[in-house]
């Protein structure tokens, strides 16, 4: 009768290699979770609707009150067209940022009204009186969604532009690849280089563990899909995202590009004053200047 304290084949086999994979195994587990957590958090404070539920009210210039499909719900958007669209005028697609709803914009869209130029607001997914739940993924829908009532009612313009301000630049470039074949160029204003740099900007996460936290938002990485002219406006004094934020998204683009460098005004102030607005408006009407 065999001994049962005799060793078996299994036996005589060394255990730390077991011991190893187990070890791997907890590691892989315990690194996707925290990826998976990091990113949740990351997400919602990328991402922050108003709290104004109140609706849009009235933007003071003539305008259209629109309800667009976006996926599985509806989100709200402006309409205003400038008398000056039916003699192929100029036309914006505005992409708000934090923060804001289409009542926020209202001032935009007046300035750009009087400018002569047309323009197309909308409330992303979960800001204002938008449904659905803001997530990168559903703001990138609403991107598409806006975008093809925008062509379609700017069919006669003489340029269309797509123009993001901070978490607006962010949207606007998630969905660059599809949205630049139907405009004439690109304004980023008050835009960040990536989620993951924010996250070792503010402290929360050390540089050595950035790869933890996921790319929500990699706009060096998308800003080189786009082949449109590109202006982009940036304050020196901005608190929020440094100016070197833009100065790497400009080298980034590879197409006919420009800086407008700020030297006044925090983040919050953006397109607040008349000064700001003159190169802007420039742009949608002309475009750049690429003479070397």
């Amino acid at each position: 009768m065999p001994d049962p304290r005799a060793e078996g084949p299994l036996d005589l086999l060394p255990r730390w290699p077991l011991v190893v994979v187990i070890a791997l195994v907890v590691l892989a587990i315990t690194t996707v979770s925290a990826r998976w957590y990091i990113g949740k958090r990351a997400g919602r404070q990328l991402i922050v609707p108003s709290t104004d539920t109140t609706g849009p009210g009235n933007p003071g210039v003539p305008y259209a009150d629109l309800v667009l499909t976006s996926g599985d719900h509806t989100i709200r958007a402006w309409w205003v067209r400038a008398p000056t669209l039916d003699s192929a005028g100029p036309a914006v697609l505005l992409f708000h940022p934090n923060r804001s709803t289409l009542g926020d914009q209202a001032g935009i869209q007046q300035v750009l009204y009087r400018a002569g130029i047309s323009s197309l607001a909308f409330d992303y997914s979960g800001f204002g009186k938008s449904e659905g739940d803001p997530t990168p993924a559903a703001l990138r829908v609403d991107a598409r969604a806006a975008f093809a009532v925008f062509t379609d009612s700017a069919r006669a313009a003489g340029r269309g532009v797509l123009l993001g301000t901070s978490l607006g630049a962010a949207v606007l470039l998630d969905a660059i690849a599809e949205l630049q074949a139907g405009v004439d160029g690109v304004v980023l204003v008050g835009a960040f280089t990536s989620a993951r740099d924010l996250a070792v900007q503010s402290g929360r996460v050390p540089r050595l563990a950035s790869w933890l936290v996921p790319n929500l938002y990699d706009n060096l990485t998308a800003i080189r899909r786009l082949t449109r002219p590109l202006l982009v406006v940036h304050s020196a004094q901005d608190e929020v995202f440094p100016i070197e934020h833009a100065e790497q998204l400009l080298e980034a683009a590879s197409g006919p590009k420009r800086l407008e460098r700020l030297d006044r005004g925090g983040h919050a102030t953006y397109l607040s004053s008349d000064a700001d607005w003159l190169p802007v408006i420039e742009f949608i009407r002309r475009g750049l200047d690429v003479r070397p």
